[in-house]
């Protein structure tokens, strides 16, 4: 197979876009200092038990330490559960899935969602507080993301 010369310079031209393209990427994955993390909850309405899952994955390039993550679920003014974990260190790229809190109450009800991280990164100590509502019986997903560079 021969390539004109046009085809030829097409493809130099291509090869170099997916070459700076890949070369961006593998930067801002690796080599861009950064604290990046990134939360995944979902709330499962079953007829067992209401419950929360979530993890948290260390998207960044630099590690968090002395990781605290507090979940608890309230309706109205009462708190129904929390549970605190301490997964410590988190390091570059690395994930921890929570153990579900489960809680009990009529699924018809509003309920609320609080959960807090407090980490020590590269600014000192932080403190991010992410608040979701529970309602209309479904199963619901939510994707939260806390970026600094």
């Amino acid at each position: 197979m021969i390539f004109s010369r046009e085809q030829k310079r097409i493809l130099v031209k291509s090869g170099t876009i997916v070459l700076a393209l890949f070369l961006v990427f593998i930067c801002y994955s690796y080599i861009i200092p950064r604290t990046e993390i990134e939360i995944d909850t979902v709330y499962h309405s079953s007829y067992s038990a209401l419950f929360v899952q979530s993890k948290i994955n260390n998207a960044g390039t630099e590690e968090i330490t002395d990781l605290k993550i507090k979940s608890s679920v309230w309706n109205d003014s009462e708190m129904l559960e929390t549970e605190t974990h301490y997964p410590g260190i988190l390091q570059a790229k690395q994930s921890v899935k929570l153990p579900p809190l489960l809680f009990d109450g009529p699924h018809a009800d509003e309920y609320y969602l609080v959960i807090v991280l407090e980490f020590n990164g590269k600014e000192g100590k932080q403190n991010i507080v992410y608040s979701y509502k529970i309602k209309d019986y479904g199963n619901l997903a939510w994707h939260d993301q806390f970026l600094d560079f």
